[in-house]
């Protein structure tokens, strides 16, 4: 899209702007012209004096000529503007054909003496009309190319080249109660021309740099450094034209700093003489520049920022917009968008929410669509009823935590944390599922026997990055085979089991910080030290289930379309399994009387029994067991 070359703080310029710049440049092209046929002043076209009325009486209405815009950007002197309209001369006027020397522009601008001198050092390759590549000289003489000779037009397109580097940045709306930091961020920026702002990719720093930007009349652009040529005269080259783009766009350059990529990070703040924002979640080694922590999105700042989004059509979604800003800790960015492209439901909204908070987990974690409700599980009651209250207190925080004054109380465990301890095939999964699926939330499930590391540290950093993306994600995190960690916790007897128990503090730190549910699962809880229960705010056993429950449990197996006959659940119930193993028997079985063309009876059971059994390395006698096939 075509644009006028104008900054952005100003007002839409008036409408006869074109005109006028045309009309001036034609006056400057007309000087040109006469002094090229060897006039001394051009009077006989109007004159050079014709051309500096003509910007001058722009100047003075506020709407300065192009040339004059690329002058002030630039910090050029009248004799750089001159030399920059006689190399997009032959871009812009059929009479005046090919480029001039340079030796011609300095006996046109700078005839002899201090003059010659002069211009002849402001055409060296670090003054601003080389550095900035807004002329080359090629074989000895001055040129330029489209998008310089457009931009003299008024014209705004981007160079090509740098669609690749730059876009624009993903809206990220300021919530009010950080404006101040934003206000702070672009005085620090309008003097050094470039910061540091850390904080989560989650949370307020994009919103707050972006912020910072537009106080500056700048707009802000993101950089892309992968697409940067490799170091060496190539990349000098596309860094000169990325900054003359940024400049003629009035922009800010958001640069996001990637752990493996300071060396790159530091190259561009020292190279790229623009105003730069690094965006990083944690500060940058060497770094000799301005530092600021964007503060935390609250949910407060989510529901405003939710409001805003849905805007007059979300009225009556007030009640909504608390529940998502609470239960899916996205950020301004995301918010935006959702915002705008869903429809203004409640229902629409939280699927929504849903699917795209779950996106960055997946490489992370198995995403589990709950299947289960609380029908589907058979548990004590007591059991049952501590599941129900962590339902309950997951969704209720907005209620207890913000309307209820309890968010300002608490420094950390805003969410929700939970341990499942129980022997294998107890329930713990499924009841992990059945929570998630009360609350409409998916399953993230990861399994820690495969985030545990025997490299010191690696275990901290895969968990950090699996809490990293939850920590927008919503979804109900379950820590699943937690005893890769706890069975590592011993006496410390050397360097190795003190990071094993470094591990275990850090994911316990993680849990009582993260905003969501986290549930951890081990069939070790002797294992764990009192003082880490003591951070966990619901601890839940799961019993081996008695004769009772396994009855219930045996009723449920089967599901309506598969045909059983005379079934015995009580004496079913007296197999001494866990829900697990009933569940595998079951299906066994469901197989055996397939192959078989029959319902699901007794024997057929029996027979599945007895390889489970086997495998349990358990003796399997019952009565109704001899009479298997």
């Amino acid at each position: 899209m075509t644009m006028t070359l104008h900054p952005v703080a100003d007002a839409v310029p008036a409408q006869d702007w074109p005109a006028r710049n045309h009309a001036a440049l034609e006056l400057g092209l007309a000087w040109l012209r006469a002094r090229l046929a060897g006039e001394a002043d051009g009077q006989e076209a109007g004159g050079r004096e014709a051309w500096d009325a003509a910007r001058a009486t722009m100047r003075e209405a506020g709407r300065p000529a192009a040339i004059d815009v690329i002058s002030c950007l630039f910090t050029l002197c009248p004799f750089d503007e001159d030399c920059l309209l006689l190399a997009a001369a032959p871009w812009l006027d059929p009479g005046i054909t090919g480029p001039t020397s340079m030796h011609a522009a300095l006996r046109l601008f700078a005839p002899a003496g201090e003059a010659w001198r002069l211009g002849f050092a402001r055409l060296a390759p670090g003054a601003p009309l080389r550095r900035w590549r807004l002329l080359a000289l090629e074989a000895g003489a001055l040129t330029t190319d489209e998008r310089m000779a457009r931009a003299l037009c008024g014209e705004n397109e981007a160079d090509p080249a740098a669609h690749s580097w730059l876009t624009p940045a993903r809206p990220a709306p300021c919530p009010p109660r950080l404006r101040h930091a934003a206000a702070a961020l672009a005085a620090s920026v309008r003097e050094s021309r470039r910061a540091v702002v850390l904080g989560s990719a989650y949370g307020a720093r994009d919103a707050v740099a972006q912020a910072a930007c537009w106080q500056l009349g700048l707009a802000p652009v993101t950089l892309h450094p992968a697409h940067l040529p490799d170091p060496g005269p190539p990349r000098q080259d596309a860094l000169a034209l990325l900054a003359r783009e940024v400049a003629l766009g009035h922009q800010a350059v958001l640069l996001l700093a990637a752990a493996d990529r300071q060396a790159e990070t530091a190259e561009l703040l020292r190279d790229l003489a623009v105003p730069l924002l690094v965006l990083a979640e944690q500060p940058l080694a060497d770094a000799a520049v301005p530092v600021h922590r964007a503060p935390a999105l609250e949910p407060g700042d989510r529901a405003t920022l939710w409001r805003q989004a849905l805007g007059p059509s979300g009225a009556g979604l007030a009640e909504c917009c608390t529940t998502l800003a609470v239960q899916f800790p996205l950020g301004p960015a995301a918010i935006a968008a959702l915002g705008a492209a869903t429809p203004p439901q409640a229902d629409a909204l939280w699927a929504a929410c849903r699917d795209a908070a779950g996106g960055g987990l997946e490489t992370l974690a198995e995403r589990i669509v709950p299947r289960f409700g609380w029908d589907d599980i058979v548990l004590p009651p007591a059991v049952a009823e501590a599941l129900r209250a962590i339902a309950g207190q997951v969704r209720l925080r907005a209620a207890v935590h913000d309307q209820g004054g309890f968010g300002r109380k608490l420094v950390r465990g805003m969410g929700v944390t939970a341990l499942f301890a129980g022997s294998s095939g107890t329930g713990k999964t499924m009841a992990a599922e059945v929570l998630a699926g009360a609350l409409n939330l998916d399953l993230c499930r990861v399994d820690l026997s495969g985030v545990v590391s025997k490299y010191i540290g690696e275990t901290e950093r895969s968990l950090k990055r699996v809490f990293d993306a939850a920590e927008a994600g919503g979804a109900v995190l379950f820590f699943d085979e937690a005893d890769a960690l706890f069975g590592t916790r011993s006496e410390v007897k050397d360097s190795h089991d003190r990071y094993a128990n470094l591990e275990i503090s850090y994911l316990l730190q993680r849990m009582e910080g993260f905003s969501g549910l986290a549930i951890l699962a081990t069939n070790l809880k002797s294992n764990l030290d009192p003082a880490f229960l003591r951070r966990l705010r619901h601890v839940v056993d799961f019993p081996f289930p008695d004769a009772f429950v396994r009855r219930g449990i045996w009723q449920r197996a089967f599901p309506a379309e598969t045909a059983t006959e005379e079934l015995d659940f009580d004496a079913l119930a007296r197999l001494d399994v866990a829900g697990g193993n009933i569940a595998v028997i079951a299906i066994n079985a469901a197989f055996l009387a397939a192959a078989a063309g029959e319902p699901v009876r007794m024997p057929h059971l029996a027979r599945a029994a007895q390889a489970e059994f086997r495998k349990l390395d358990k003796e399997f006698r019952t009565p109704w067991a001899e009479a298997a096939p």
